[in-house]
């Protein structure tokens, strides 16, 4: 299920943005496919970060009240992706550098628990245990060479 359609990101940038920023031949017309990598490469950045603590791709039929926040950040990581990747852009603007970065610091509180996605129901967990509590062992008091003799 996707999150952002290449529509929705024609709209978010403009006619003459999408085709210039899509097209990889000469900068003039858009091309839906290379859109639909764009897209789908958002997605996966969003993914990889949301499968630490939910079962991936988040289902918006299930959870419709998430569809506008996850839209917002896929089209910032999309408009990101797709400013860096075009060949006719030499410098990408200040502004995306910021909400690329601002998405990715969003999706990381999400997947590290510190944001929780506001849902009515939370979407399906990865695993029972993400929750849980976490135990980390310290270091060995004692080596195997340090009681070597005794």
């Amino acid at each position: 299920m996707a999150y952002i359609t290449t529509t929705q990101l024609s709209a978010r940038l403009g006619s003459t943005l999408y085709a210039r920023l899509t097209d990889r031949v000469n900068g003039a017309s858009a091309d839906s496919a290379v859109a639909q990598q764009i897209v789908d490469e958002a997605e996966g950045v969003a993914n990889s970060y949301l499968s630490r603590r939910y079962a991936t791709p988040i289902d918006l039929t299930a959870h419709p009240e998430l569809a506008g926040t996850l839209e917002a950040r896929m089209l910032d990581l999309a408009e990101s992706i797709a400013w860096r990747s075009s060949p006719f852009v030499t410098d990408v603007p200040d502004r995306i550098r910021f909400l690329f970065e601002d998405a990715e610091r969003w999706l990381e509180r999400v997947a590290s628990g510190r944001l929780n996605l506001p849902a009515d129901s939370p979407p399906a967990s990865r695993t029972a245990e993400d929750d849980g509590p976490r135990f980390e062992a310290g270091g060995r008091a004692f080596t195997g060479d340090e009681l070597d003799g005794l």
